[in-house]
């Protein structure tokens, strides 16, 4: 693939990428690490039309998150998130963090396809072809999302 070519995807999707990939590790630092492999995987692939370059690059990464996942040094680490030693008494700030705390205590399953469809404006077509789950499957998971995802918001915020 031609360096101009992968600096613009990278320009244009790597912020998207990292956001999607840490909704499904809650650690930002595993999703920039994963974000880094999917351009390096995309850097190898010969032809690749520029309309499945995003859902391409989301799948390669949450796949690369997998195998973080499943390796035993991940399991012996802890997020340095939660240790990022910034405080702030800003209502919005707060809310923001109890929404990331709420959505990292839902399951993983629903945590991709919620961000994919409410924070980035995917159709539930396009993110069940991102997640690859069929499209009724992809439904259920927002819709049930939505629903633990209020109900942990607003454990976070009481």
């Amino acid at each position: 693939m031609q360096t101009e070519l992968l600096s613009e995807y990278y320009e244009r999707y790597a912020d998207t990428i990292t956001r999607a990939v840490w909704h499904y590790t809650g650690n930002i630092h595993s999703a920039q690490d994963c974000t880094q492999e999917a351009f390096l995987r995309l850097m190898q692939q010969e032809n690749m039309q520029s309309e499945r370059v995003l859902p391409w690059l989301i799948r390669t990464a949450i796949n690369a998150a997998k195998d973080i996942a499943k390796s035993a040094e991940h399991s012996k680490t802890v997020p340095l998130d939660e240790f990022s030693g910034e405080y702030s008494d800003d209502a919005n700030i707060l809310n923001e963090r109890a929404a990331m705390r709420a959505m990292l205590m839902i399951e993983e399953k629903y945590r991709l396809p919620l961000y994919l469809h409410c924070a980035q404006g995917y159709t539930i077509l396009e993110t069940a072809k991102i997640i690859d789950k069929g499209f009724s499957t992809t439904a259920s998971l927002i819709r049930r999302g939505k629903k633990l995802l209020q109900k942990a918001f607003e454990k976070e915020v009481t």
